[in-house]
C-alpha cells in the first residue's frame, strides 16, 4: 500500500475532521482508501463528559466509512479504555463511531435511509456488508428514532390486529388516528396486550382519550373499559363485511340448488352482488345484476337486505340510523333470510359501538392501508424470524418515527 497525499489536504482534513482528531494520512490502493487519524485531544468519559480520566489501555481500531467515489473507505485511529473519577470504565466517548461497532456513524446513517428502500441482502450487497451488520444497524436506527409514548397525548386511536406468522400469530396494533401514525405495536391480541400500552402511555393520559375504534373483540373491548373512559366505535366496515360474508353464502346455496342455466347467469357474478349498486357505473354490470336478482327471489332478498344497513350506515342523522337499524332487524325477520339471523343477533350485542359510530362517524379505515403497508414489509423479508425486527420495521414505515 502506498501514501499519497493530495494537494487538496485540506478538503480532505474538513471532510475528516472529528472531535479530538484529524486526518494524518490517506493510503490508496485499486479499490480501497485507508484514512488515518491521529488523536490530538483528550478522551472524554460518556457517562459524565469530563475530560479528566486515566488511560487503562490503547487498541487501533479499523471501521469501514462512507465511500469515496467507488473505493471502499476505511478509517484507522487509536482509542482508549479509561477509568473515570465518575466510576465509568471502559471505551472513550468518540463522536464519529459507536463502541465496538465496525462502520461510521455517517455509514450507518446512510445504511438506514437505504434499508427503507430496500430489503437487507439488496443493502448489504450495495456497501458489501454481511446482512446481519445491516440488520443490526438498521434495528438501532429505528430504535434511536422511535417515538416515546411519554412524549405524545393521543385523544382518538385505533386498535387492530395484524397476523404476523401463520397459526394465529397477531400483533396488537394501535393508531393514533388524526395523527395517522402508529404509535404502538404488541404481541397477541389480548387484553394483557392492549393493557400493556395503557400502562405504557400512563393512567393520567389513557383517561384523556376520548374515542377508541376497533372491531368487535371483546378482549379489546375489556382492556378499553378497564383503563379509559373512551367512546367505543366499532368500525362499519367490519359489521358490512360480515353481512357480505352471509350475502355470499346465500349466493353459494343458490348456486349450488339452481338449475345449469340459472348456474351459468350467476357464474363470475360474485363482485357484481357484494359490490354497492349506487357504485356500479358500468351499465352491463347494472344490467347483469338486474337480470341475476330478477330470476333469484332468495338472493334478492339478501341483496337488498345488504344494501338497506350499508345505506344506513350512510345516513348522516345519528337518531333516523338508530331507528332505522331497528327496522332493519325486522325486516331480517320478515324475509325469512335465517342466515341473517346470527348477524342480527351480533349486532345488538354490540349495538352500544353502533350507536357510537352513528355519533362520531369515526372507522379505523386507515388501518386498511397501513396493514398493506405491513404485508409489504413482510413481503420483502420473506416473513420475520425477528419479530422485535419486524414490529421496529412497521413502526418506521407506518409512522412511529
Amino acid at each position: 500500500m502506498r501514501t499519497k497525499r493530495s494537494k487538496y489536504k485540506r478538503v480532505f482534513e474538513h471532510l475528516f475532521s472529528f472531535q479530538e482528531y484529524k486526518l494524518f494520512d490517506l493510503k490508496e490502493t485499486k479499490n480501497e482508501v485507508l484514512v488515518i487519524l491521529k488523536k490530538v485531544g483528550p478522551s472524554k468519559c460518556p457517562a459524565c463528559g469530563s475530560d479528566h480520566t486515566i488511560i487503562e489501555e490503547t487498541y487501533t481500531r479499523v471501521i469501514r466509512d462512507l465511500n469515496l467515489r467507488q473505493k471502499t473507505s476505511n478509517l484507522q485511529f487509536e482509542e482508549n479504555k479509561i477509568q473515570c473519577s465518575c466510576g465509568y470504565r471502559g471505551i472513550e466517548y468518540l463522536d464519529f463511531v459507536r463502541p465496538y461497532s465496525r462502520c461510521s456513524k455517517s455509514l450507518e446513517e446512510e445504511i438506514s435511509v437505504c434499508t427503507t428502500m430496500m430489503t437487507l441482502t439488496d443493502a448489504s450487497l450495495m456497501w458489501n456488508l454481511d446482512w446481519k451488520t445491516v440488520k443490526e444497524i438498521d434495528k438501532r436506527s429505528i430504535q434511536d428514532k422511535l417515538v416515546d409514548l411519554k412524549t405524545i397525548n393521543p385523544t382518538i386511536i385505533g386498535v387492530d390486529e395484524i397476523a404476523y406468522k401463520k397459526g394465529h400469530k397477531y400483533l396488537t396494533v394501535v393508531r393514533d388516528i388524526p395523527a395517522r401514525k402508529v404509535i404502538w405495536i404488541g404481541f397477541k391480541r389480548k387484553t394483557e396486550t392492549l393493557d400493556a400500552f395503557f400502562q405504557e402511555l400512563g393512567p393520567e393520559k389513557s383517561l384523556k382519550i376520548q374515542i377508541c375504534c376497533m372491531d368487535m373483540w371483546d378482549p379489546y373491548v375489556a382492556s378499553v373499559r378497564k383503563n379509559t373512559n373512551a367512546d367505543i366505535v366499532f368500525d362499519k366496515f367490519h359489521v358490512i363485511k360480515k353481512i357480505n360474508e352471509v350475502l355470499d353464502k346465500i349466493r353459494r346455496r343458490v348456486f349450488a340448488q339452481a338449475e345449469k342455466e340459472t348456474r351459468k347467469l350467476m357464474k363470475h357474478k360474485r363482485f357484481l352482488i357484494l359490490h354497492r349498486r349506487k357504485n356500479l357505473t358500468d351499465e352491463k354490470d347494472i344490467e347483469s345484476l338486474e337480470q341475476l336478482l330478477k330470476s333469484n327471489e332468495p338472493l334478492y332478498k339478501a341483496y337488498v337486505l345488504k344494501e338497506e344497513i350499508a345505506d344506513i350506515f350512510d345516513d348522516v342523522n345519528a337518531e333516523s340510523e338508530i331507528i332505522r337499524l331497528e327496522q332493519w332487524f325486522q325486516n331480517v325477520i320478515d324475509s325469512g333470510c335465517e342466515e341473517f339471523l346470527p348477524v342480527v343477533s351480533m349486532i345488538r350485542s354490540y349495538l352500544y359501538g353502533i350507536h357510537n359510530y352513528f355519533k362520531h362517524k369515526l372507522t379505523n379505515a386507515g388501518s386498511e392501508g397501513f396493514n398493506n403497508k405491513i404485508n409489504v414489509i413482510k413481503r420483502a423479508a420473506y416473513g420475520f424470524v425477528d419479530v422485535e425486527y419486524f414490529k421496529l420495521k412497521i413502526l418506521q414505515q407506518c409512522g412511529g418515527i
